[in-house]
């Protein structure tokens, strides 16, 4: 996974200038894969709240019980869109990486800084239903896009939508690490 996650980081920022300039001959919206990347980061950004449920309890980052739940579930909603099990897998295998970076990320801050730690916690019976509605819609789109995400542009085409959230704001140094490692594991 790690060469892949160094081809769509290189690919991002090489490609960095076409994205804005490069025009599109197709009637196809410009960046067809910006759903699915925002999704990846909706998801992403749910890792603050599980973080915050798990600060300062014997909880641990790592859930092997609850990380299989997701991979059975995604691969049965896979299969009735006839997606290969071992490429759903794959991306939720990236998704679920990518929030343990933030979480491990967000507890490594917090024990740095014990003033920005979490007052509250969250309940995660509230925090995995938002996670699984998530999950549901990035296996449609990985659906609706799955020629482009098989196709040999995968890469290129992803990173220009990995890229349109890095400039925009939206996420700190943290979360965009994490949107790269997620986005790495969604070209089959």
């Amino acid at each position: 996974i790690m060469p892949i996650v160094r081809r769509i980081t290189l690919v991002l920022f090489a490609s960095a200038a076409l994205v804005t300039t490069a025009p599109h001959a197709s009637s196809e919206p410009a960046d067809p894969l910006s759903p699915l990347v925002e999704l990846t980061l909706e998801r992403l950004l749910t890792a603050d709240a599980v973080s915050a449920a798990k600060w300062g309890t014997t909880s641990p980052i790592d859930d092997p019980e609850r990380e299989q739940q997701v991979y059975d579930a995604m691969t049965v909603l896979g299969a009735q869109e006839g997606l290969p099990a071992e490429w759903i897998r794959a991306v939720f295998f990236g998704q679920i990486e990518a929030n343990k970076i933030v979480q491990r990320g967000l507890h490594t801050w917090w024990r740095f800084d014990p003033g920005s730690a979490p007052a509250t916690k969250p309940d995660l019976a509230t925090v995995r239903p938002e996670i699984d509605a998530v999950n549901a819609a990035i296996v449609d789109q990985l659906a609706a896009h799955r020629d482009t995400l098989t196709g040999p542009r995968c890469a290129i085409d992803l990173s220009r939508s990995v890229f349109g959230v890095i400039t925009s704001g939206r996420a700190d140094a943290l979360h965009q690490a994490a949107l790269v490692r997620a986005a790495a594991a969604l070209c089959r």
